[in-house]
């Protein structure tokens, strides 16, 4: 196994891509020595960008929880049970005082090239000039 990664890590960094281990795992196996498997992320962002651009739409009936899932996936927070995920996804007063979101939202979920989330300032500063907001 340490073999395979080190090559891993060798083709990344020719081409200059970022390798992250995600999970390592033994495995039973037909033989007395002990086997592992690895799930391995490489990713390399295009040089002319920086970062990639996924659009997701998400629908659903009323209360099914589609405000609760981008609040929980942008905000990196399980919900409390009572619509926490929400709050920060509400845009009109009305929304605030009712609990239900009336608007199409538009929310950034963003991953440096080693697959961790990026909710820091960076990320909007980079998304407005790459959409010339």
């Amino acid at each position: 196994m340490r073999a395979s990664l080190k090559t891993l890590h060798k083709l990344a960094e020719k081409v200059g891509a970022d390798i992250t281990v995600l999970r390592e795992r033994e495995v039973d196996y037909d033989s007395d020595v002990p086997r592992k498997i690895s799930e391995v992320l490489i990713r390399k962002v295009p040089d002319d960008q920086q970062f990639l651009d996924l659009r997701v739409a998400v629908l659903g009936n009323v209360d099914s929880g589609k405000s609760t899932l981008l609040g929980v996936l942008t905000q990196g927070e399980l919900d409390n049970g009572r619509g926490r995920a929400r709050l920060n996804l509400f845009r009109h007063l009305h929304e605030i005082q009712t609990g239900r979101t009336s608007s199409i939202s538009f929310e950034i979920l963003g991953f440096n090239s080693k697959g961790e989330v990026r909710k820091d300032g960076q990320l909007w500063l980079s998304t407005l000039q790459t959409y010339n907001i």
